[in-house]
């Protein structure tokens, strides 16, 4: 599960007035494809709760546009760096003729509904996140 592959369909909604995918849509590209990855780890840690999170930081670089197309962009996504109580995860937004469209990285944090501050990530959360860490080479 080092890099997971997303696609993710495009729709007419996304474009702005240039008709371009509109950059805010990326962060739903990118939300899309960080839900899929954690559904995957939670089918892997048996029970813990990897979703007590939140995202704490955003990086997107715009390097090419998107524009409408029946075929899906692809967001290839991984983690990059596992510590006490966040993780990093990257991605790389593929247009459908492998054109890197953008480059992005969110920082998630988990936390303590209770006291509504950080918390360590579950011991069997960080495990997994921890055997499919794949450093950055983007």
């Amino acid at each position: 599960m080092a890099r997971y592959p997303v696609a993710v369909e495009r729709r007419f909604s996304d474009l702005d007035v240039l008709g371009h995918v509109n950059n805010v849509t990326y962060l739903v590209y990118l939300e899309e494809a960080r839900v899929r990855l954690l559904r995957r780890v939670a089918d892997r840690v048996g029970g813990a709760d990897p979703m007590t999170q939140v995202v704490a930081r955003t990086e997107i670089d715009y390097l090419h546009p998107l524009l409408l197309k029946a075929e899906p962009v692809v967001v290839d996504t991984w983690v990059s760096r596992v510590g006490r109580s966040s993780y990093e995860v990257r991605y790389l937004v593929l247009d459908d003729d492998g054109t890197v469209a953008a480059r992005a990285r969110t920082v998630q944090v988990f936390f303590d509904p209770a006291t509504g501050g950080s918390a360590p990530i579950p011991a069997p959360v960080r495990a997994v996140l921890e055997a499919v860490i794949e450093p950055d080479d983007a």
